[in-house]
């Protein structure tokens, strides 16, 4: 196992150890953008001194743990404390000056954690052609060179996949946020913008669609087993390995190996992990679809009034005993199988007899229920193929216009990306605004029919 106190410094993580923590993040991005053009990492340590000055300097902030508070001294005291931890150090050059430089594991790790701040691992497009290209192509005297290629290529597309699942499932959870929660705005700006140029546009679109793997993982499967077959053309790989690698013929072989039959495996078992994504976005859209509903639907202080109702209940809990039996169901979901303990007895009730209504409450409730159902995915499908009926497709600003409904906009929106939706969704490049919102223009194109 490895052990990553290996390479860094015991102490290299003491820098967060701090109430200052996020000052001295900020203050480690502004001296990684000050020097990262330089060739080594590198400048003279007066100058990265006056970086941090003129950072404090435009902000107004104070460390805890300094008690002079002058610009000049918190950025003495940064930069101390970036050395102490292992993530700076000094050289004395030329006329006695200082040069201070970030440690090479230093800034790899300061990549890693600006790369997940920008959401670049989850751009992805074209990785697997590439992969199908190579192999489709393969020079037999350079494969060596070709197979290491792809297979960190392939690692690193599993990798990023991975990471589109877990990305998907953070969204889910910020749904149910209290912040977010009860707010109607906040769950559609969330969906408009965040989710739909983030995961949407910039990876959910292309896998389902152009980068779909499975128009390509057949062909690479059958011709690395070709290549694994082919007993001159996988002995003419390994003695390259040997040569490059300076491998035992052994160390080679099972390289060889490793790498062939990881890329089988990956692209044998990646259709499991789309599934698996395709489900998490499903539970996204219907978990938004929920929200969504129920903020558009009630306006009452629906869970409040099921506390009241629950305390007035353990106040008179034989009140209860003639309307139900609650039971705790923490641990329970909707597809559980698991039955609560109830007590079984013999209830004395009343004969209900029905409330005649009033021919104006009747109205108003069937009204409302054709209100809800027209949000269905049936009904929005349906009038999306209404609206197809004479032209092949159409743009989301136009369908808007002919139904001036927001809430239907956007749900058609996220039904375009569910499973066996009978219409799908084109992200085009341009944005449009409507009612106080902006989102990338969408074309609405027609399923036909396989």
């Amino acid at each position: 196992m490895v052990n990553i106190f290996d390479t860094l410094p015991r102490n290299f993580f003491n820098i967060f150890n701090t109430a200052d923590r996020v000052v001295i993040s900020e203050c480690i991005c502004v001296l990684y953008e000050y020097i990262k053009d330089d060739a080594s990492f590198a400048s003279l340590k007066e100058n990265l001194i006056y970086e941090l000055t003129k950072y404090f300097s435009s902000h107004l902030i104070e460390l805890e743990e300094l008690q002079s508070q002058s610009p000049r001294e918190r950025a003495f005291y940064v930069y101390r404390r970036l050395k102490e931890c292992g993530w700076l150090s000094e050289e004395v050059g030329e006329n006695y000056h200082v040069y201070a430089s970030f440690e090479d594991y230093a800034i790899s790790i300061i990549e890693t954690l600006m790369n997940l701040e920008e959401d670049r691992d989850i751009e992805y497009s074209s990785m697997v052609y590439s992969i199908y290209s190579q192999f489709k192509n393969f020079d037999i005297e350079n494969g060596h060179k070709i197979l290491d290629a792809q297979y960190s290529m392939t690692k690193s597309l599993m990798t990023k996949l991975k990471n589109l699942n877990t990305n998907i499932k953070r969204y889910i959870k910020r749904l149910v946020q209290d912040n977010m929660k009860n707010d109607l705005n906040q769950i559609l700006d969330s969906l408009l913008s965040d989710y739909q140029l983030k995961i949407v546009d910039r990876a959910f679109y292309n896998l389902t669609t152009k980068d779909h793997p499975l128009k390509y993982r057949n062909s690479i499967i059958s011709q690395i087993q070709r290549i694994q077959d082919d007993q001159a053309t996988s002995e003419t790989i390994i003695g390259n390995i040997m040569l490059s690698k300076d491998l035992t013929y052994q160390e080679a072989m099972d390289l060889f190996y490793k790498q062939t039959s990881y890329i089988i495996d990956a692209f044998e078992s990646i259709l499991d992990l789309i599934n698996e994504i395709n489900r998490k976005n499903e539970k996204f859209v219907a978990s938004a679809t929920n929200r969504i509903m129920f903020l558009m639907n009630v306006k009452e202080d629906i869970g409040g009034k099921i506390n009241d109702i629950i305390k007035e209940g353990q106040e008179c809990p034989e009140v209860f005993d003639q309307v139900a039996t609650i039971s705790i169901n923490k641990y329970l979901d909707q597809n559980s199988l698991y039955l609560p303990r109830q007590i079984k007895k013999v209830k004395n009730t009343d004969l209900i007899l029905d409330t005649q209504l009033d021919e104006q409450t009747r109205l108003m409730a069937i009204e409302k229920l054709k209100q809800n159902e027209k949000y269905t995915k049936t009904a929005i499908e349906k009038n999306v193929l209404q609206c197809l009926e004479q032209q092949e497709t159409i743009l989301g600003s136009n369908y808007y216009d002919q139904n001036k409904d927001l809430s239907l906009f956007i749900l058609t929106w996220l039904y375009g990306y569910s499973q066996n939706a009978r219409y799908k969704i084109e992200p085009q490049e341009n944005i449009i605004k409507k009612d106080h919102y902006q989102f990338r223009e969408f074309i609405i194109r027609r399923v036909e029919d396989e």
